[in-house]
């Protein structure tokens, strides 16, 4: 039998701790995490300061191909791009405004969709970032390991329901369907953030979702307009009809009511989470009668700033309201599923909706002076194919992404490794589905960093985050935050 070489020893024994802990990961994290909880809360730790990521998800598969796109400093410049794209290029002249020129591509230069040139503004004064080549990962692939097909692949790849659950989930093996959001929220919860809030750290403003489920903390939802309160109207004042959702609380919560304690577990599990659902909309509903600093205007019509508008309210008053210093938000949009008309107005339309959104986001943030404090990216079920199948593309792989905050964000620059784009070529699976070079474990690290997960607790957090990158040697990481 041939001896293997250390460093290969040691890859696969990382490989099988990692399987280990995604295949088994669900009693042992809740419990560690739950013994932190405990001691943080004996010891009356509190983060002190305030902040907040909030995820926009894209759904159905943004097409990277047109959102960024190559200009000049290479062989694969504008020329290339045109080539390779055929009918799906967008005219090099549209193009003229929104070129870029990122810190650290060594003079390569490239250019956002048209419809982006609010955030190529923002990218321009650092505050936004571009991540590349990212995508679900179980290991580190390459094209040769995908031929021979000697390396484990994410589940379903290329099917939109299960690459956007794994991208929510991080860990791309994983059988438990836990968010990354949620793990995050987990562990900060555990550290000692929000200690004695009612209200949810994880706020969703687009309904369920994978994203936002943790173990210990269970994620709040609420619309645009605000929480779903009962239906008490008829009831006469507001007053009256305020008590009367209150009162309905108490009787949910059967705690106070003869016989709780004899009730079916199910029956207690259904009453508590309902009392919090409750209680939560009356706190949320009563933030928002306060007077706010936002004057920024919402976009008419655009969906998505009207969530980001409600996440900035809740942002506004976090502190002194809710009692939050870390929040996690999921907003999100559909329609990036372009297998035709791409160029027919329908993926500019969408991008459009993301621009204003973004702009109007960053406008509310620093009339309330939160900036600093809140961080925001995109994520998505997977990219596109370069190649045009005749109106459109189709379901891709990697893809890029967009990073926006203030201080706390290296903008104006590219991270991660931008694929090379030949057809065919050493990162193509085929017709331009590129192989992620960052797993989203590696993507979704930098952000729990920043949000004050301990390093000590990145392990339970992301199990398969060794593969991928060492926390503890920076030099391994995306580094998009400052």
């Amino acid at each position: 039998m041939s001896e293997e070489p250390d460093d290969v020893i040691s890859r696969r024994n990382l490989l099988r701790r990692g399987t280990c802990a995604a295949l088994g990961m669900g009693a042992l994290t809740s419990q560690l995490f739950t013994t932190r909880m405990v001691q943080a809360a004996l010891a009356g730790r509190r983060f002190g300061d305030y902040k907040a990521m909030v995820c926009v998800f894209l759904f159905g598969g943004n097409d990277n191909g047109n959102t960024l796109i190559p200009w000049d400093g290479g062989a694969q410049n504008y020329s290339f791009y045109a080539q390779s794209r055929g009918a799906l290029a967008i005219p090099q002249g549209q193009l003229a405004g929104t070129v870029i020129a990122p810190t650290n591509t060594g003079g390569r230069r490239f250019a956002f969709n048209p419809a982006l040139a609010d955030v190529k503004q923002l990218f321009d004064s650092g505050n936004v970032a571009v991540v590349s080549g990212v995508g679900s990962l179980v290991e580190p692939t390459t094209k040769a390991a995908y031929v021979a097909n000697s390396v484990e692949l994410p589940r379903q790849l290329f099917a939109h329901n299960w690459q956007q659950e794994q991208w929510q989930i991080s860990t791309a093996d994983a059988v438990e369907k836990v968010g990354w959001g949620g793990r995050v929220a987990d562990a900060l919860q555990a550290a000692g953030a929000n200690a004695g809030a009612t209200v949810s750290m994880g706020i969703s403003l687009a309904g369920t979702n994978v994203f936002l489920s943790g173990r210990d903390v269970t994620p709040y939802t609420l619309s645009p307009a605000g929480p779903k309160l009962l239906q008490t109207s008829g009831l006469g004042s507001n007053a009256e009809q305020t008590t009367a959702r209150l009162a309905f609380a108490d009787l949910l919560a059967l705690q106070q009511n003869e016989g709780y304690a004899g009730r079916h577990e199910m029956q207690r599990a259904y009453a508590d989470v309902m009392e919090k659902a409750v209680v939560s909309s009356e706190i949320v509903r009563g933030l928002l009668q306060h007077p706010t600093a936002i004057t920024a205007a919402v976009p008419a019509g655009n969906q998505l700033a009207s969530q980001l508008a409600m996440v900035a309210r809740l942002i506004e008053y976090a502190q002194s309201d809710l009692g939050h210093e870390r929040q996690v938000f999921f907003v999100s949009m559909g329609g990036f599923d372009n297998h035709d008309g791409l160029l027919d107005g329908q993926h500019t339309g969408l991008l459009q909706g993301l621009n204003g959104a973004l702009k109007y986001f960053w406008d509310a943030l620093g009339q309330i002076g939160m900036r600093n404090k809140v961080t925001t990216f995109t994520a998505s079920d997977f990219g596109r194919t370069y190649v045009s199948n005749g109106n459109g593309s189709d379901h891709g792989w990697g893809s890029d992404h967009l990073v926006m905050g203030g201080d706390q964000v290296a903008g104006g620059a590219v991270y991660g490794r931008y694929p090379n784009l030949a057809i065919d070529g050493p990162d193509d699976t085929g017709s331009g589905r590129y192989i992620p070079a960052h797993s989203v474990d590696a993507y979704a690290f930098e952000l729990a960093k920043w949000m004050g997960v301990p390093v000590s607790e990145m392990g339970l957090v992301f199990p398969n985050l060794g593969r991928f990158l060492d926390p503890m040697n920076a030099g391994t990481h995306l580094g998009f935050i400052a």
